[in-house]
């Protein structure tokens, strides 16, 4: 029993994959490739997820204009630049007042601190007090939350 001529020697194992196994490998890369993008796209930061709502509700609005009253528009708009300001300055400004939310927009620029803030003024006329606006000023309004909207960015 000293001798190892007795051991059976090694079977070779098949060295060549057929189509099936092919196939199997390839179904199973495709099957993680869309896993993993399913994942990536449920992880997607609620700001960016929010925010392209709120581009598409500007445009839905936008379309809309025509036939809303200047209070029904007014109010739909500032809803919509408080959603857009609550991402970008990271505060609930939806339940902040008009005055509250001048005192934390000193990180827009300038222009679009004054543009917000007209806006902010005249929705409050046109919803509270019934007052008339003008349709330029509506569509300069509406072209003001358009731009704030596109130039915010999810931190």
């Amino acid at each position: 029993m000293d001798d190892i001529r007795d051991i059976k020697a090694p079977v070779p194992l098949p060295s060549a994959a057929g189509p099936d196994t092919w196939l199997a490998g390839l179904g199973l890369v495709l099957l993680g490739g869309l896993a993993l993008w399913r994942w990536r796209r449920l992880r997607a930061r609620p700001a960016s997820r929010e925010l392209a709502a709120v581009r598409r509700a500007l445009a839905r609005l936008s379309r809309e204009a025509g036939g809303l009253g200047d209070g029904d528009y007014y109010f739909r708009l500032a809803a919509l630049v408080r959603r857009v300001l609550a991402v970008r300055l990271g505060v609930a400004a939806t339940a902040m007042s008009a005055a509250e939310l001048a005192s934390r927009m000193d990180v827009l620029p300038a222009g679009a601190r004054e543009a917000v803030a007209g806006l902010f003024a005249r929705a409050e006329a046109a919803c509270y007090a019934g007052q008339a606006i003008p349709s330029d000023r509506r569509h300069a309004d509406g072209l003001t939350a358009a731009r704030l909207a596109a130039d915010t960015r999810p931190c």
